[in-house]
């Protein structure tokens, strides 16, 4: 429980906050980009979209949208999951790839529905914008904790090649610290985010 209080503590979700605004400025930039090479790329997209909607239409009773809400969970739950293995191999910042990957995602399916006749304001208000701010906050937060134990791991590594080693923080500690962030934040929140996608923006959208 010391984690927790920790982790709702004045002082770490300041740093959480900044950590959140720099890579939202950074997943807007990649979303836009995404969405102007596909925009110059041009793909026929009407076929696929036409299989998409029917992939997603379901019986459109309760138990295809939970079934729904449970698959985009998994899918997710395991993103964040991926963030942290990857957080393991001494490369700095390739844990952040799924994040990066996701976002450029997003901005090819806004030209896709765009190009399809769902309308951008429309795609993103009703579609993007009641999940997609939970989702990708998440994934950040998955970062932020990916980002502590990439650090101790270079910096055990890089302190074999020093010849005088600095103080670098516990691995086992930190670990601890993420599982149970993981377990009792991003977890909630990654539900919370598959529920509202997987409920209210399909209402949304009509499907």
């Amino acid at each position: 429980m010391d984690y927790l209080t920790q982790f709702f503590s004045k002082e770490h979700l300041s740093n959480v906050g900044k950590t959140l605004w720099k890579w939202w400025v950074a997943s807007f930039a990649i979303i836009v980009v995404a969405y102007l090479i596909t925009y110059l790329v041009d793909p026929d997209v009407k076929k696929t979209m036409n299989g998409i909607r029917n992939a997603l239409s379901g019986t459109g009773g309760k138990e295809s949208y939970w079934e729904g809400t449970f698959t985009i969970f998994k899918n997710n739950w395991g993103v964040c999951l991926q963030v942290l293995i990857l957080s393991f191999i001494p490369i700095p910042f390739l844990y952040t790839y799924s994040l990066i990957l996701t976002n450029a995602l997003i901005g090819v399916v806004v030209y896709l529905s765009q190009k399809a006749g769902l309308g951008l304001i429309h795609t993103i208000l009703a579609g993007l914008l009641p999940h997609a701010v939970l989702e990708i906050s998440t994934f950040i937060l998955a970062i932020y904790y990916g980002r502590k134990i990439n650090k101790i791991i270079i910096g055990k590594i890089t302190n074999k090649l020093r010849s005088k080693n600095k103080d670098v923080p516990q691995l086992w500690k930190q670990v601890k610290e993420t599982l149970i962030i993981f377990v009792c934040v991003i977890t909630p929140a990654i539900f919370l985010a598959a529920f509202i996608e997987g409920y209210l923006s399909r209402f949304l959208l009509n499907y």
